[in-house]
Protein backbone atom coordinates (compact mmCIF):
# COMPACT_ATOMS: atom_id res chain seq x y z
CA UNK A 1 0.00 0.00 0.00
CA UNK A 2 1.38 3.30 -0.56
CA UNK A 3 -0.19 5.94 1.78
CA UNK A 4 -1.32 7.10 0.01
CA UNK A 5 -16.87 24.62 -11.07
CA UNK A 6 -19.21 23.85 -8.26
CA UNK A 7 -18.04 22.14 -5.57
CA UNK A 8 -19.31 18.68 -4.89
CA UNK A 9 -21.25 18.28 -2.00
CA UNK A 10 -19.60 16.42 0.88
CA UNK A 11 -20.95 13.60 3.10
CA UNK A 12 -20.88 13.68 6.99
CA UNK A 13 -17.60 12.39 7.96
CA UNK A 14 -17.66 9.61 10.20
CA UNK A 15 -16.37 10.26 14.10
CA UNK A 16 -12.85 10.35 14.34
CA UNK A 17 -11.57 7.24 16.11
CA UNK A 18 -9.06 8.27 18.76
CA UNK A 19 -5.38 8.52 16.81
CA UNK A 20 -2.70 6.44 18.13
CA UNK A 21 -0.44 9.06 18.87
CA UNK A 22 -0.93 12.92 20.05
CA UNK A 23 -1.16 15.71 17.58
CA UNK A 24 2.12 17.78 17.56
CA UNK A 25 1.87 21.09 18.22
CA UNK A 26 2.19 23.09 14.77
CA UNK A 27 3.49 26.44 16.33
CA UNK A 28 6.59 24.82 17.98
CA UNK A 29 8.30 23.94 14.64
CA UNK A 30 7.56 27.35 13.20
CA UNK A 31 9.91 30.54 13.15
CA UNK A 32 11.01 33.53 11.47
CA UNK A 33 9.90 34.61 7.65
CA UNK A 34 9.78 31.12 6.36
CA UNK A 35 7.20 29.52 4.09
CA UNK A 36 5.07 27.23 6.36
CA UNK A 37 4.46 24.01 5.00
CA UNK A 38 1.84 21.59 7.35
CA UNK A 39 2.17 17.71 6.01
CA UNK A 40 -1.02 16.40 7.18
CA UNK A 41 -0.77 12.66 7.46
CA UNK A 42 -0.59 9.35 8.80
CA UNK A 43 2.87 7.38 9.90
CA UNK A 44 4.36 7.79 7.09
CA UNK A 45 4.21 11.49 7.67
CA UNK A 46 4.90 11.31 11.39
CA UNK A 47 7.60 8.85 10.97
CA UNK A 48 7.02 5.37 12.23
CA UNK A 49 9.63 3.31 13.46
CA UNK A 50 12.05 6.35 13.14
CA UNK A 51 13.88 9.03 14.99
CA UNK A 52 12.34 12.50 14.85
CA UNK A 53 14.58 14.38 12.55
CA UNK A 54 14.63 10.99 10.34
CA UNK A 55 11.10 11.66 9.10
CA UNK A 56 9.87 12.51 5.58
CA UNK A 57 8.67 16.30 6.64
CA UNK A 58 12.30 16.44 7.83
CA UNK A 59 14.22 15.26 5.46
CA UNK A 60 12.03 17.20 2.82
CA UNK A 61 13.14 20.18 4.64
CA UNK A 62 16.55 19.53 4.59
CA UNK A 63 16.67 19.08 1.20
CA UNK A 64 15.20 22.60 0.57
CA UNK A 65 17.56 24.28 3.07
CA UNK A 66 20.38 22.67 1.07
CA UNK A 67 18.94 24.11 -2.36
CA UNK A 68 18.58 27.05 -0.39
CA UNK A 69 14.73 27.15 -0.34
CA UNK A 70 13.73 28.92 3.04
CA UNK A 71 11.01 26.88 4.15
CA UNK A 72 9.34 25.13 6.92
CA UNK A 73 8.20 22.01 6.88
CA UNK A 74 5.81 21.04 10.03
CA UNK A 75 5.31 17.30 10.78
CA UNK A 76 1.17 16.65 11.41
CA UNK A 77 1.50 13.30 10.61
CA UNK A 78 -0.41 11.16 13.87
CA UNK A 79 0.50 7.66 12.90
CA UNK A 80 -2.67 5.38 12.70
CA UNK A 81 -5.06 8.26 11.31
CA UNK A 82 -7.61 8.29 9.01
CA UNK A 83 -9.13 10.92 6.66
CA UNK A 84 -11.70 11.26 9.08
CA UNK A 85 -8.98 12.17 11.99
CA UNK A 86 -6.89 14.41 10.09
CA UNK A 87 -10.40 16.82 9.22
CA UNK A 88 -11.60 16.31 12.90
CA UNK A 89 -7.68 18.22 13.86
CA UNK A 90 -7.76 20.23 10.69
CA UNK A 91 -8.15 23.61 13.45
CA UNK A 92 -5.65 22.13 15.74
CA UNK A 93 -3.03 20.61 13.32
CA UNK A 94 -3.54 22.73 9.98
CA UNK A 95 -5.12 26.59 10.61
CA UNK A 96 -3.11 27.21 14.30
CA UNK A 97 -0.23 27.21 11.99
CA UNK A 98 -0.96 29.53 9.31
CA UNK A 99 0.67 27.66 6.56
CA UNK A 100 1.47 28.70 3.65
CA UNK A 101 1.05 25.63 1.49
CA UNK A 102 -0.86 22.07 2.85
CA UNK A 103 0.58 18.70 1.85
CA UNK A 104 -2.52 16.09 2.50
CA UNK A 105 -1.17 12.62 2.62
CA UNK A 106 -4.13 10.52 4.31
CA UNK A 107 -6.17 7.69 3.09
CA UNK A 108 -4.41 4.56 3.73
CA UNK A 109 -5.37 3.93 7.38
CA UNK A 110 -9.21 3.90 5.91
CA UNK A 111 -8.27 1.55 3.03
CA UNK A 112 -6.83 -1.02 5.09
CA UNK A 113 -9.33 -0.42 7.99
CA UNK A 114 -12.14 -0.99 5.31
CA UNK A 115 -13.49 2.46 5.01
CA UNK A 116 -15.63 2.42 2.39
CA UNK A 117 -14.29 4.80 -0.59
CA UNK A 118 -16.80 7.49 -0.68
CA UNK A 119 -16.36 8.20 3.17
CA UNK A 120 -12.28 9.10 2.60
CA UNK A 121 -13.52 10.56 -0.34
CA UNK A 122 -15.85 13.05 1.48
CA UNK A 123 -13.71 13.62 3.81
CA UNK A 124 -10.49 14.71 1.95
CA UNK A 125 -13.10 16.59 -0.06
CA UNK A 126 -13.95 18.17 3.31
CA UNK A 127 -10.55 19.01 4.11
CA UNK A 128 -9.96 20.69 0.48
CA UNK A 129 -13.14 22.76 0.97
CA UNK A 130 -11.63 23.79 4.67
CA UNK A 131 -8.14 24.64 3.29
CA UNK A 132 -10.28 26.40 0.17
CA UNK A 133 -12.14 28.65 3.03
CA UNK A 134 -8.96 29.67 4.86
CA UNK A 135 -7.21 30.44 1.40
CA UNK A 136 -4.92 28.22 1.74
CA UNK A 137 -3.01 26.43 -1.02
CA UNK A 138 -2.44 22.77 -1.09
CA UNK A 139 -0.99 19.44 -2.91
CA UNK A 140 -2.62 16.66 -2.72
CA UNK A 141 -0.75 13.41 -2.12
CA UNK A 142 -2.34 9.95 -3.84
CA UNK A 143 -2.68 6.08 -2.50
CA UNK A 144 -2.44 3.35 -5.16
CA UNK A 145 -3.18 0.17 -3.42
CA UNK A 146 -0.85 -3.21 -4.44
CA UNK A 147 -1.75 -5.20 -7.05
CA UNK A 148 -4.48 -5.10 -9.88
CA UNK A 149 -6.90 -2.41 -9.65
CA UNK A 150 -9.89 -4.07 -11.61
CA UNK A 151 -12.71 -2.30 -12.70
CA UNK A 152 -14.84 -1.79 -10.10
CA UNK A 153 -13.09 -3.01 -7.20
CA UNK A 154 -12.86 -1.08 -3.85
CA UNK A 155 -8.55 -1.10 -4.81
CA UNK A 156 -9.22 1.28 -8.29
CA UNK A 157 -12.31 3.29 -6.48
CA UNK A 158 -9.28 4.43 -3.63
CA UNK A 159 -6.95 4.97 -6.09
CA UNK A 160 -9.57 7.16 -8.16
CA UNK A 161 -10.16 9.51 -5.61
CA UNK A 162 -6.72 11.53 -5.55
CA UNK A 163 -6.53 12.00 -9.13
CA UNK A 164 -10.26 12.97 -9.48
CA UNK A 165 -10.01 15.46 -6.52
CA UNK A 166 -7.06 17.40 -7.55
CA UNK A 167 -9.00 18.00 -10.89
CA UNK A 168 -12.22 18.97 -9.46
CA UNK A 169 -10.35 21.20 -6.82
CA UNK A 170 -7.49 22.72 -9.24
CA UNK A 171 -4.68 21.68 -6.93
CA UNK A 172 -1.59 19.50 -7.46
CA UNK A 173 -1.41 15.97 -7.38
CA UNK A 174 1.63 14.26 -6.54
CA UNK A 175 0.62 10.70 -7.01
CA UNK A 176 2.72 8.18 -4.68
CA UNK A 177 4.69 8.74 -1.62
CA UNK A 178 6.23 5.26 -1.67
CA UNK A 179 6.13 4.38 -5.22
CA UNK A 180 9.79 4.17 -5.92
CA UNK A 181 10.29 2.13 -2.93
CA UNK A 182 7.27 -0.15 -2.29
CA UNK A 183 8.99 -3.24 -4.29
CA UNK A 184 12.50 -3.05 -2.33
CA UNK A 185 12.59 -4.57 1.11
CA UNK A 186 15.96 -3.19 2.05
CA UNK A 187 14.43 0.34 1.84
CA UNK A 188 11.08 -0.55 4.11
CA UNK A 189 10.75 -2.04 7.50
CA UNK A 190 9.58 -5.39 8.65
CA UNK A 191 6.17 -4.93 8.36
CA UNK A 192 6.67 -3.70 4.96
CA UNK A 193 4.76 -0.63 4.76
CA UNK A 194 6.91 2.08 5.96
CA UNK A 195 9.91 3.34 4.86
CA UNK A 196 13.40 2.77 6.73
CA UNK A 197 15.44 5.70 7.41
CA UNK A 198 17.49 5.36 3.95
CA UNK A 199 13.98 4.38 2.58
CA UNK A 200 13.06 8.47 3.47
CA UNK A 201 15.46 9.70 2.47
CA UNK A 202 14.81 8.67 -0.98
CA UNK A 203 11.17 8.85 -0.96
CA UNK A 204 12.07 12.57 0.14
CA UNK A 205 14.01 13.70 -2.40
CA UNK A 206 11.66 14.00 -5.34
CA UNK A 207 8.50 14.98 -2.88
CA UNK A 208 10.96 17.93 -2.48
CA UNK A 209 11.76 18.27 -6.07
CA UNK A 210 7.86 18.59 -6.98
CA UNK A 211 6.77 21.15 -4.08
CA UNK A 212 10.01 23.57 -4.82
CA UNK A 213 8.30 25.04 -7.54
CA UNK A 214 5.03 25.27 -5.69
CA UNK A 215 6.72 27.33 -2.89
CA UNK A 216 7.71 29.44 -5.34
CA UNK A 217 4.97 30.10 -7.04
CA UNK A 218 3.51 30.67 -3.54
CA UNK A 219 6.56 32.93 -2.67
CA UNK A 220 5.98 34.93 -5.66
CA UNK A 221 2.49 36.40 -5.19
Amino acid sequence: MTACGQPAAVSPAPAAAPSVQEAPDPKAEISSDSEVVVFLGDSLTAGYGLQPDEAMPDQVEAIWRASGLDAVAVNAGVSGDTTANGLARFDWSVAAAEPDLLVVALGANDFLMGVPPDIARANLAAILERARAAGIPVVLVGLTPRGALEPGSREAAYAAIYPELAAEYGVPYYPSLLGQIEGDPSLLQPDGLHPTKEGVVVISAPLAAFLEPVILSIEAQ
